[in-house]
């Protein structure tokens, strides 16, 4: 049985005037047109679905069922339309990200702001979770698009990935940590202390601090750990233990204003970050989410730009993009590392 989505507007049509002059006029064709309609449509279905009497047209019991199913087809298909024209727009529709544990809080919270409040109608899902999860749950497509760590994400081959800026990682302690009076310090000093990482290091971080710690294998379980997926709970954590974090500046710099945390004066590269966005190549992205991308860029920008020296240079664009792909020649330490 092939039938046409035409078929069933005819039919209703028809149902709805009972007559086939008056039905051929509100679709617009000849009455002839919408009897050769109806004749081929019963023909496809093997039965008589109208009754044609003098007082007018009337569905048969078949042909009630029918034009029930008809109604729902042509509604399902209303729907199906709509969704793709609000694909074209950002007035409705529906847009999910997720992000990893660190940038969900250091710039994609505000990109979701922005798009909350240009377009209040547009129904926006946030999923924090480690890169590993996104990236399975991008393949099942139940996200639209994903943030997260680069050289993990670069690793998958089925994802196209758009690096973002780079952000140096800090050792944060809280103000008072023993390590703060001590002359020099080591890596190995620091893995003396409890660390709180996310539940998922990444495996370049996880052989820098093994090595740091004399360990060749490849566990976060040889660390003496704190697992968390909170940056915030991890802070609550550090500012009350001697347990030590690892934080961008964006996410501290009010601890260290108000002297509630301090960094550790490490000279580490390999404790900064990259993110990506990280999408399928296979689909076109949304309007709605090439905008939320365009935020994250700039918000994620914004949030590298406080790892800078701002005293004597005012950020520039050229810098700004010299930033994203090396990391930074220059360091700074807190203000209250400098005190201690």
């Amino acid at each position: 049985m092939d039938l046409e989505l035409r078929h069933h507007r005819h039919a209703i049509a028809l149902a709805e005037h009972r007559h086939f002059l008056r039905a051929a006029r509100a679709l617009n064709i000849s009455q002839p047109a919408l009897s050769r309609s109806i004749q081929e449509l019963e023909r496809r279905m093997g039965a008589v679905l109208f009754h044609r009497r003098r007082d007018g047209i009337e569905a048969t019991d078949v042909g009630r069922v029918f034009l029930s199913r008809a109604r729902a087809v042509l509604a399902h298909v209303g729907d199906l339309e709509r969704e793709m024209q609000l694909m074209q727009g950002l007035g409705a529709g529906e847009l999910r990200v997720g992000a990893g544990v660190y940038p969900s809080e250091m710039f994609v919270a505000a990109a979701v702001a922005r798009m909350a409040k240009s377009h209040p109608q547009l129904k926006l899902t946030i999923i924090s979770n480690s890169i590993d999860v996104l990236l399975q749950m991008l393949r099942r497509r139940e996200i639209d698009l994903a943030i997260g760590d680069l050289k993990t994400a670069e690793t998958d081959r089925g994802v196209r990935t758009t690096p973002l800026a780079w952000h140096r990682g800090y050792l944060v302690v809280r103000a008072g940590h023993p390590l703060l009076r001590e002359p020099k310090i080591r890596l190995k000093d620091v893995l003396r202390f409890p660390l709180a990482l996310t539940t998922r290091v990444p495996p370049d971080l996880l052989s820098h601090l093994l090595q740091g710690r004399g360990e060749r294998g490849a566990s976060a379980n040889l660390l003496p750990a704190i697992t968390c997926d909170a940056p915030s709970v991890m802070k609550t954590i550090v500012a009350e233990s001697d347990a030590i974090t690892l934080m961008p500046m964006s996410l501290i710099s009010r601890e260290l204003a108000e002297g509630v945390l301090a960094t550790l004066p490490v000279e580490a590269p390999w404790l900064g970050r990259t993110f990506a966005l990280i999408e399928l190549p296979t689909r076109t992205p949304s309007p709605a989410a090439e905008q939320f991308m365009r935020h994250a860029v700039e918000l994620d920008a914004l949030a590298a730009r406080m790892e800078m020296p701002t005293a004597r240079r005012a950020p520039r664009l050229a810098r700004d993009a010299e930033k994203r792909d090396s990391p930074p020649r220059r360091t700074r330490q807190s203000a209250t590392t400098r005190r201690s």
